[in-house]
C-alpha cells in the first residue's frame, strides 16, 4: 500500500485545521516514508506523535527528489512490493503536484501496488479557486524561462492561448525572483488581462489579490518578495 500524504503549506503549530483525521490514521500504520529529504520527513512525522504506535524515529525514511535516478525509484518499488504501509510526502502541499512522485505512482500501479490519497492543501488549487478566474479549463506551467526575452515571449504566448480558450494559467517562481517575474508580467501582458497573486497561502500573512494589469500598474507594489507565490492569469474578458 502506498499513501500519498498531504502536508501543510506553512509552519503551523497544529495540522488539524488542514489535514483530515484519515491522514492521522494512515500515518499510524506506516512502516516506511518517502520524502524529499530526511529532515522534512521527520518533521512531518513528529506532527503525528500522539497517534502512531511507534515513535517518528522508528519509521524508515527513503529519499525521492530531483536527484533520484530511475534505478532509485525501481528500488523503492521493489521494497514496496514486499509489503508494509508506505507513505509519500512532499515538503509542503500535495505530492505529485509541482513536486516529485508522479512517476513513482505510475510505477506502483504498474506493479499492482494499491495507491490511496487524501484531501489536503494544495497551493495550486487554492490559488485557482481563490483567484476567481475560473477552473473549467486551466494549465499549470511550473517555472517559466529565467532569461527575460524568453520569459516575455512565453508570457505573451500563454496570454494568447488564454484569450482564445478563456482558460486560466498558473505558474510559480523561486521566491527571491518573484518581484522580477511580476514586473515582467506587467510589461509583457495586455492591460485588460487579469492577474492574481496568491502568496503565503494558509500563513498568518496570506496575500491574495486579483486585478487587471492596468490596475496592478496603478496600485502600490505588492509585498511578494521571498514568499511562496502562485501567479494566476486569465486574459479573457470578465463581466464584473
Amino acid at each position: 500500500m502506498l499513501y500519498l500524504l498531504p502536508n501543510l503549506l506553512a509552519d503551523l503549530e497544529h495540522h488539524e485545521a488542514y489535514l483530515p483525521a484519515s491522514v492521522d490514521a494512515a500515518v499510524a500504520t506506516l512502516s516506511d516514508l518517502i520524502a524529499e529529504n530526511e529532515k522534512e520527513g521527520r518533521r512531518f512525522l513528529r506532527r503525528f506523535h500522539y497517534v502512531a504506535p511507534k515513535t517518528f524515529r522508528d519509521i524508515k525514511i527513503h529519499l525521492l527528489n530531483e536527484h533520484s535516478t530511475f534505478a532509485d525509484k525501481q528500488a523503492l518499488i521493489a521494497s514496496m512490493g514486499k509489503g508494509g504501509a508506505w507513505g509519500l510526502v512532499s515538503d509542503c502541499g500535495m505530492p505529485c503536484l509541482a513536486d516529485p512522485g508522479a512517476d513513482l505512482v505510475l510505477m506502483a500501479r504498474n506493479k499492482g501496488i494499491s495507491v490511496s490519497t487524501f484531501a489536503g492543501p494544495s497551493s495550486l488549487l487554492m490559488a485557482l479557486v481563490l483567484s476567481g478566474l475560473g477552473g473549467q479549463r486551466f494549465t499549470f506551467h511550473g517555472y517559466l524561462p529565467k532569461e527575460e526575452p524568453a520569459l516575455i515571449a512565453e508570457l505573451k504566448k500563454i496570454e494568447k492561448v488564454s484569450q482564445k480558450e478563456g482558460s486560466t494559467h498558473l505558474w510559480i517562481e523561486t521566491p527571491y525572483r518573484n518581484v522580477r517575474l511580476f514586473q515582467c508580467m506587467l510589461f509583457a501582458l495586455q492591460e485588460s488581462s487579469w492577474v492574481c497573486l496568491a502568496c503565503a497561502l494558509t500563513e498568518h500573512g496570506q496575500f491574495v489579490e486579483t486585478k487587471q494589469v492596468k490596475e496592478w500598474k496603478r496600485a502600490p507594489e505588492p509585498f511578494i518578495g521571498k514568499r511562496p507565490c502562485i501567479f494566476v492569469l486569465n486574459a479573457a474578458s470578465h463581466q464584473i
